[in-house]
C-alpha cells in the first residue's frame, strides 16, 4: 500500500469560524515552516463554495479552528474524503470530531505532528 501525500506536498486547506483567533496562529505556524495554506474567506460553508477545482486538486488535507457542531455537517459532507483535523473548544467543551481533534492550548508542533500523521497514514 501506498502512503497519502505529507506535509510537504500539496496546500492545507483552512477553515474557520469568523475572527478565530487560533486560526490566524495556524496560519502563522504552517507559514513560518513553508507549508503553503489555502484559507478562502468566510464560514466553511462559503469557503467550499468559493473553491474551484483546482483548488480540490492542490489540497492534501485540512484543518479546521473553531469549527462548532453545528457546521460540522457541513465539512464532513464537502471535505471530499481529505484528513480533517478540528482544532478548538466549543460550548465549553471539548471539540468533538470523528477524524482527529487537538483542543488550545497547543504549541504548532503538536498541530504539525498529528496532521502529518493524518496524512501519511497507511490507509
Amino acid at each position: 500500500m501506498q502512503s497519502r501525500a505529507g506535509l510537504s506536498e500539496g496546500k492545507i486547506l483552512l477553515l474557520a469560524g469568523p475572527s478565530s483567533f487560533i486560526a490566524g496562529y495556524i496560519k502563522r505556524s504552517l507559514d513560518f515552516v513553508g507549508i503553503p495554506v489555502l484559507s478562502p474567506p468566510g464560514t466553511p460553508s462559503e469557503a467550499f463554495a468559493a473553491l474551484t477545482e483546482d483548488d480540490w486538486a492542490s489540497v492534501t488535507g485540512c484543518i479546521a479552528a473553531d469549527v462548532g457542531p453545528a457546521l460540522f455537517a457541513d465539512i464532513a459532507k464537502d471535505a471530499r474524503l481529505i484528513p480533517c483535523l478540528f482544532v478548538g473548544g466549543c460550548c465549553g467543551s471539548w471539540f468533538p470530531g470523528p477524524y482527529a481533534w487537538l483542543a488550545p492550548p497547543l504549541a504548532p508542533f503538536q498541530m504539525l505532528d498529528a496532521l502529518d500523521a493524518m496524512l501519511t497514514a497507511i490507509p
